[in-house]
C-alpha cells in the first residue's frame, strides 16, 4: 500500500512574508538605497578612507559596508548619522537632489 503525502495546512500561510516581486522603496535594491550607497562610497573615497578602515571605525563588518554601498542593504537612520559624523558631512548630503525628483521616482 502506497501513501500519498499531502501538505499540511497549519493555518500559518496567512502570516507568510509577502514576496516583493518589484522594487519598492523598502526593498534592498531600491533606487533610494542605491543612491545613498553610491553617495556613501563617493564621500568615503574622497576622504581617502578604505572600506576596511571605515567599517572598523563604525564597528560594523566590512561586508556590511560593501552591501550598504552597493545599495543591497538599507542603511538605518542611526548608522547614517554615525557615518555622516565620521565623514564630516551633514546627513542631508546623502539625499542631495533627492527631493527634486517626483515622489514615485524615489
Amino acid at each position: 500500500m502506497t501513501s500519498v503525502m499531502t501538505p499540511i495546512n497549519d493555518g500559518l500561510a496567512q502570516f507568510a512574508k509577502p514576496s516583493l516581486s518589484k522594487t519598492t522603496p523598502w526593498s534592498a535594491n531600491s533606487p533610494s538605497n542605491i543612491r545613498i550607497g553610491s553617495r556613501l562610497q563617493l564621500i568615503r573615497e574622497s576622504h581617502g578612507i578604505s572600506e576596511k578602515e571605515l567599517s572598523e571605525r563604525l564597528k560594523i563588518k566590512c561586508v556590511d559596508l560593501k552591501l550598504y554601498e552597493a545599495g543591497e542593504r538599507r542603511v538605518s537612520a542611526n548608522l547614517l548619522l554615525r557615518i555622516a559624523k565620521l565623514l564630516d558631512v551633514r546627513p542631508e548630503y546623502f539625499f542631495q537632489d533627492y527631493a527634486r525628483r517626483e515622489p514615485w521616482d524615489h
